[in-house]
């Protein structure tokens, strides 16, 4: 199927970088890989790592898998993905942790924008608009529809601290909701 993909040249070609995208389908995870250079990390649900499938294909993909709904786990996760980020790593992040059948976008997790704070790194939001449309929720059938993908300019952390994460977030999340041709589900994001 024909993507139409805008401003890829704004992912920096080497160095830390952190990128956030939209989550409306399983097929913006390989739009994503398949547009992204082979050095970015890719944070996906542990429940990948138990299934077989999933597992061997994610890990080929250099996946971290994160745990979503044990609070401890995933602050040690995000302590670990922001070791890797300050050592020099990209990182690619869906910061609405899920997707469901019901068009919008959801509130997005800070973990994505602790870790570029932190790491004074910059965040590049990536806008998919079209896949929920072509693969469903809780279904199979790809349904052939216009793609399109926008990259945004990279947005530097003004700080290294809570503040500044959700000035990232929000600034990311507001450059997605521009160009995802969704509602958005979210008026006050959560913390």
């Amino acid at each position: 199927m024909p993507i139409q993909v805008e401003g890829l040249e704004r992912v920096p070609s080497a160095g830390p970088v952190v990128v956030v995208a939209n989550h409306a389908s399983y097929v913006d995870s390989a739009i994503l890989f398949g547009l992204l250079p082979a050095r970015f990390t890719f944070a996906a649900k542990e429940a990948f790592e138990r299934n077989p499938v999933t597992r061997i294909a994610f890990a080929k993909a250099g996946a971290f898998f994160v745990e979503r709904f044990d609070a401890g786990r995933s602050v040690e996760d995000t302590r670990e993905l922001s070791r890797l980020v300050q050592g020099g790593a990209a990182l690619a992040i869906f910061p609405e942790g899920t997707f469901t059948r019901t068009p919008g976008l959801r509130p997005f997790r800070m973990g994505a924008f602790v870790i570029a704070a932190e790491a004074g790194v910059p965040v590049v939001p990536v806008a998919f608009r079209g896949t929920r449309s072509m693969l469903r929720a809780d279904g199979w059938v790809f349904h052939r529809r216009p793609l399109r993908v926008v990259v945004g300019e990279p947005i530097r952390p003004q700080g290294r601290d809570w503040s500044a994460a959700v000035r990232l977030r929000d600034a990311a999340r507001a450059e997605i909701l521009r160009y995802c041709g969704e509602p958005d589900l979210a008026s006050n994001t959560v913390a």
